[in-house]
């Protein structure tokens, strides 16, 4: 639907995977994170999300790690990868 593909998965202890559905349908909500910077996702899948060209991967990236920490969701050694993708 959306020009771009981008692969999102958390990595801790040298294994990844991707992120939970979830998580992103949670995070991608608009009335539940109140900005507007995401507006032009769509969750696909397990670690997947659909973007227009405005979304970067390194935005995504910042934010979700953030907010995944904030929850204390993930572990303080784990991270969140995001990649453009096929």
């Amino acid at each position: 639907m959306f020009a771009q593909k981008i692969r999102v998965s958390l990595v801790a202890g040298g294994v990844e995977v991707p992120a939970p559905r979830a998580w992103l349908d949670r995070f991608f909500m608009r009335d539940f994170t109140g900005s507007g910077l995401f507006d032009e996702t769509l969750v696909a899948g397990e670690g997947s999300i659909e973007a227009g060209f405005g979304v970067s991967p390194d935005e995504v990236r910042s934010q979700f790690e953030q907010w995944l920490r904030g929850r204390k969701m993930i572990a303080p050694e784990a991270e969140v990868r995001c990649l453009r993708g096929s």
